[in-house]
């Protein structure tokens, strides 16, 4: 018995020691390799699907041409941050961009040329800065919530990229709302909007004609927005002076029932195109509306522009209730100066229904089943021009016009009892800050842009319980059950 015991000790014991040592060994590994990769300075290996956690292509081909030295200062962050790994592959794509973990005891000297306190250092505050200029961020400032879907949009790169290439510019592109004919409004329906033209380095403001009596001379581009009142003749001057001044215009329509604005079709008239916003187009191919509802449409997406072409092969856009575009005829253009790329077309099913009274899905009396075009950019050339050669004063005023507004704002669009804003939806968001990249000649950010959601778990009690037993009971029956069987099966075996 004694010789059994000891058999039993000295096995137990190499068997011990042997798993302690294998112990060691992994643990000696997992130190090394970590030790070896923060010598290195090894990015982390993003495994996701969509690329969340590497700098993505876009970044790279917006910065690309970038020479001046860019330092960023991050206060606050620790080595092993997301933000930190993100901010060092921006480093390591472009040695002119230099990273720094910062903190108010480390570097007082940029604590007190920031204006850096406790609070800010508390809060993750990264400061971006370029021969002088400089734009500060937080933590709050790389992410957004959808307070619909309560989800949190990530912004991270988004931020970080404009932030670069916005201490890179000397003057920020400034961009006006009209105001003043019950338009849209920058708190009532622009404001994910507005904080997106923010986040890319854009000045915004609103502006009053009858207010201002004129349009500022640094304006990059007019947003006019859905206006249900008519300009009266003094703005309807001012705003064709600006055209032929070479101005840029940024036009959205919803339905309106108040029918053509004269003085608004004047304006649209120097460019060769009627609006018609006293109906909505219906769509008939199932495959051009979302969930079967023929006022939620997604128009076919150009690649003649480099504004839809980005996202033209894979992505899509909603309209809500969208309007239809006419252009002139391509004598009256020619006559006009005036060239036009549609943007945005509907499917050959889809009809404009004036009537929103009749009930039918179908096309009715008066209607008529075809492509209509709902976006459009216009180039019209101002000037003398000679047939082979273009004059030296003539001057280009650019507008692109959606006849349909609803797809850029912060109007949640209920489906099956799910929420979003509708710049949320596909492309939307894209397409719109495009258009006024492209208008304020910043082609550099036409892109799509990489942002992801995490929806935040609030649940109820009764979730919440559910949850938990989830979690915790059933593994632990589990458990329970398996030491039952495994004690019968040894008393089986003993008797």
């Amino acid at each position: 018995m004694k010789k059994i015991l000891e058999i039993i000790k000295n096995k137990w014991l190499r068997k011990t020691s042997f798993t302690i040592l294998l112990i060691a060994i992994v643990i000696a590994a997992y130190l090394a390799i970590n030790l070896g990769i923060q010598v290195l300075d090894i990015s982390d290996i993003d495994l996701t699907k969509e690329g969340f956690f590497r700098l993505s292509e876009e970044s790279k081909n917006q910065l690309k041409d970038i020479n001046q030295e860019i330092k960023i200062y991050m206060f606050g962050y620790k080595e092993d941050s997301s933000v930190v790994d993100l901010a060092k592959q921006y480093s390591k794509y472009k040695d002119n961009i230099k990273v720094e973990i910062v903190s108010l005891e480390s570097r007082p000297d940029l604590a007190q040329k920031y204006n850096i306190t406790s609070s800010d250092e508390e809060y993750q505050t990264v400061i971006f800065e370029c021969e002088g200029r400089n734009i500060k961020a937080n933590y709050y400032d790389f992410f957004t919530v959808d307070y619909t879907t309560y989800e949190q949009i990530d912004l991270t790169e988004q931020k970080m990229t404009n932030s670069i290439l916005g201490v890179t510019l000397e003057n920020a592109p400034k961009i006006y709302f009209l105001t003043g004919h019950s338009e849209y409004g920058i708190n009532d329906y622009f404001g994910i909007l507005a904080e997106s033209l923010k986040s890319e380095v854009n000045e915004i403001d609103t502006l009053d004609l009858l207010v201002r009596n004129e349009i500022p001379s640094d304006c990059k581009t007019l947003i006019i927005a859905s206006p249900s009142t008519d300009f009266t003749d003094y703005e309807t001057e001012l705003i064709i002076k600006y055209v032929n001044n070479g101005g840029n215009i940024l036009w959205l329509s919803d339905y309106s029932e108040n029918g053509t604005l004269t003085n608004t079709q004047k304006i649209l008239d120097l460019y060769g195109v009627n609006l018609s916003n006293d109906g909505i187009i219906l769509e008939r191919d199932p495959s051009a509306m979302l969930m079967q509802k023929q006022d939620l449409i997604i128009p076919t997406l150009s690649t003649e522009s480099e504004i839809t072409n980005v996202f033209a092969s894979s992505g899509k856009v909603l309209f809500i209730d969208s309007g239809k575009l006419e252009i002139e005829n391509e004598e009256k253009l020619n006559e006009l100066g005036v060239t036009v790329t549609e943007l945005l077309t509907t499917s050959p099913e889809s009809f404009y229904r004036k009537d929103l009274s009749i009930a039918s899905s179908g096309v009715a009396n008066g209607e008529e089943a075809k492509s209509y075009v709902v976006g459009a950019l216009v180039t019209k050339t101002i000037g003398e021009e000679n047939e082979e050669e273009q004059q030296e004063d003539s001057k280009k005023s650019q507008l692109i016009i959606y006849a349909n507004n609803l797809f850029a704002t912060d109007y949640p669009i209920t489906i099956n009892n799910q929420s979003a804003n509708a710049i949320y939806f596909y492309n939307n968001q894209d397409l719109i800050l495009n258009s006024i990249s492209y208008l304020t000649e910043r082609t550099e950010t036409i892109t799509i842009r990489k942002t992801h959601s995490a929806v935040t778990y609030t649940p109820t009690e009764a979730e919440d319980l559910v949850v938990k037993l989830i979690i915790f009971t059933i593994p632990l029956i589990i458990i329970i059950v398996g030491i039952v069987i495994w004690i019968k099966r040894k008393h089986r075996k003993q008797n």
